[in-house]
């Protein structure tokens, strides 16, 4: 397992972007992404997993995850790289770009996440080599 990772706008910048209000912005409204050929869908998705072995993309769609409850590990790469990974604490929300590989872990019983992504989404799987976990020694030190 890879060191565990805040998101940060910077830190999440090759993945996505994070969905939050940009820093000295005054406006109570602001719009972090849209698609304008293909309808979105919301989503809830519950799991308990600690360990993962095979990621997914959606090629021709963007992805919210926006924790609901517990906490996640979001693991993500690049379309180029998937078997070089970083790995999020989800403490807030965000939208992957198109094509981006990843998969979530749950650090408690359960999670739950709210996903957005478009109403038909293709999506193509890639297996890691081994499964991925993560450690308790690891988490201790995140929160």
């Amino acid at each position: 397992m890879k060191p565990l990772e805040y998101v940060t706008r910077e830190a999440f910048e090759p993945f996505g972007s994070v969905i939050e209000f940009p820093k000295g912005t005054e406006e109570k409204f602001f719009v972090v992404d849209t698609e304008e050929k293909e309808p979105w869908r919301v989503a809830v998705f519950r799991y308990s997993n600690r360990s993962v072995q095979r990621f997914e993309r959606h090629p021709y769609s963007k992805e919210s995850f926006e924790p609901l409850q517990g906490l996640t590990v979001l693991l993500v790469s690049e379309y180029a790289s998937p078997q070089d990974y970083h790995a999020f604490i989800l403490d807030k929300p965000v939208c992957l770009k198109k094509g981006i590989w990843h998969q979530v872990l749950s650090l408690t019983e359960e999670a739950q996440v709210k996903i957005t992504e478009n109403l038909e989404v293709t999506s193509e799987f890639y297996d890691q080599e081994k499964q991925i976990g993560i450690m308790a020694e690891e988490l201790s030190d995140m929160i």
